[in-house]
């Protein structure tokens, strides 16, 4: 009987303890997807203001403001995570603001750099994130440029391919910095809470 009684109360420290776990699992996943959901948000609202901007002078040159959350969330949630946000932002943006060519264009370049981004992440690390970005912005403008000779037919329009290299260089560059701030600054307040 004793025995049995024992038993018993491994089972229930096992059952609170599984519930515990669950309850924690559960915690995780909601704040998970509203950390997605919010930089979706993030990076929807930062597509919109560049679309709103001037345009560069020089044909096909961005700064892609958007990437920065596509690195943060690469970064502080893992690359399935970027994955989602970086698809959700790209359809979400073409049903609002764009055209069947303007997601080509956007698919293209986002899939190449989130490739691109997420195999020399690990290699180059945290602190050389421009790296990473310049890469990313790269093989951004590739795949875009590749779009657009598809789709007129003019591979003569590989003739940018050189000032879209250097926008690409400087333009990564730029975000790849600011993203390493902004991922210090969160992971210094995910710290102090």
């Amino acid at each position: 009987m004793l025995t049995l009684k024992s038993d018993n109360k491994a089972v229930i420290r096992m059952n609170v303890k599984n519930s515990k776990q669950k309850q924690n699992y559960k915690s995780m996943n909601i704040k998970k997807y509203t950390a997605m959901a919010i930089l979706t948000a993030v990076s929807l609202i930062l597509f919109t203001v560049e679309a709103a901007l001037p345009p560069i002078p020089i044909q096909g040159v961005k700064l892609g403001f958007s990437n920065v959350v596509t690195l943060v969330a690469m970064v502080i949630l893992g690359r399935r995570e970027s994955f989602i946000i970086l698809i959700m932002r790209i359809i979400l943006a073409s049903i609002f603001a764009g055209s069947i060519l303007s997601f080509g264009f956007s698919i293209a370049g986002g899939m190449l750099a989130f490739v691109i981004m997420a195999l020399t992440i690990n290699v180059f690390g945290e602190k050389k994130l421009w790296i990473t970005s310049v890469f990313g912005a790269i093989f951004h403008n590739a795949g875009q440029l590749a779009v657009a000779i598809i789709a007129t037919g003019t591979p003569a329009i590989s003739i940018y391919a050189p000032v879209l290299l250097l926008s690409a260089i400087v333009t990564g560059s730029i975000i790849g910095v600011v993203t390493t701030a902004l991922v210090a600054g969160l992971r210094h307040i995910v710290r102090s809470n």
